[in-house]
């Protein structure tokens, strides 16, 4: 016996099919119903909505953590490679430090990537030596003094920072001669190009004070007096009490 009309639509419309030659024009949604829904759609003869697939929520690259610079342990250097306007120094090896021994000795030279500033390295005293730094600048900037800022990793992994400015002499070229604390062998250090100082020249406070105190002659105090009649009031005063 044949099944009847209502049957065959019913059946068709259940497993999704369509009389022969018959377009489609409303889609017919069969994923995301009921058993129940979809025989209830077909015996009665409509058809139900088409439901929209789920999505996956899209997927975001993830920010990658920077290492952090700040702080360090014993055993790791702190990153102190070179940003814009500063320039790798080399660091000083074992050999060049014995080279020093018992003496005063110029136990490193380098120079910045234009030549304009050398850094003379010195090394004093047996046993744990002591080391400083001569920075000497070639270029003829006149009379107004320069600022140059020498960075280096500490034995504690942590960072110090001086201030080293200089100044044309009336003889000779402009110099400066510095304590380097706590600089040892191997050390990772970089300095920034020399700048001219001027009222909107702006430095941290301590380590305007500590660079004072590493002055070592006076010539590198004269410069800091120097730079004092260019910058603002209120580093004049800091600069002050550091040269008292």
């Amino acid at each position: 016996m044949n099944a009847s009309p209502l049957a065959r639509r019913s059946w068709r419309s259940f497993i999704g099919a369509r009389p022969p030659g018959t377009p489609r024009t409303v889609g017919r949604g069969r994923a995301g119903h009921t058993l129940w829904q979809r025989v209830r759609a077909s015996f009665l003869g409509f058809d139900l909505p088409v439901r929209p697939a789920p999505t996956a929520a899209p997927r975001t690259p993830g920010t990658v953590p920077r290492q952090s610079t700040v702080g360090g342990s014993r055993n790791r250097q702190p990153d102190v490679r070179p940003a814009l306007g500063w320039f790798e120094l080399p660091a000083l090896s074992p050999g060049g430090a014995l080279t020093a021994a018992g003496g005063d000795a110029v136990v490193l030279e380098a120079a910045s990537p234009d030549g304009r500033v050398a850094f003379l390295v010195r090394s004093t005293g047996e046993g744990e030596p002591s080391y400083s730094v001569e920075l000497v600048s070639r270029g003829d900037d006149g009379a107004w003094p320069l600022m140059c800022l020498i960075r280096y990793a500490r034995p504690d992994g942590r960072m110090r920072e001086l201030l080293v400015p200089v100044v044309r002499g009336p003889v000779g070229p402009a110099a400066s001669y510095v304590r380097l604390p706590e600089f040892s062998v191997g050390a990772a250090w970089t300095a920034s190009v020399s700048l001219p100082v001027g009222p909107e020249s702006d430095w941290d406070t301590d380590t305007v004070t500590t660079s004072i105190g590493a002055a070592l002659n006076e010539a590198t105090r004269e410069a800091w007096r120097r730079v004092r009649e260019h910058v603002g009031d209120g580093l004049r005063g800091v600069i002050d009490g550091a040269l008292r």
